[in-house]
């Protein structure tokens, strides 16, 4: 059974690869928030809670 941190992690990795996706396939000026949450079909407030703002995401993401 995975721990609570476990599976944050694991959603963090999984949002990280689908926000990279749409970058690769939009392109970072073409994709906002928004279109970020509808690829990872979560809410935005949802990213916030693994990442404090966009340019996090897209560093993290693309360190990833």
């Amino acid at each position: 059974m995975k721990t609570t941190e476990q599976q944050h992690n694991a959603k963090k990795e999984e949002i990280m690869v689908k926000c990279f996706e749409c970058y690769a396939e939009n392109g970072l000026t073409g994709t906002g928030i928004k279109a970020l949450a509808a690829a990872c079909r979560c809410t935005t407030g949802n990213l916030y809670c693994y990442f404090k703002n966009l340019e996090d995401i897209i560093i993290e993401s693309s360190a990833y």
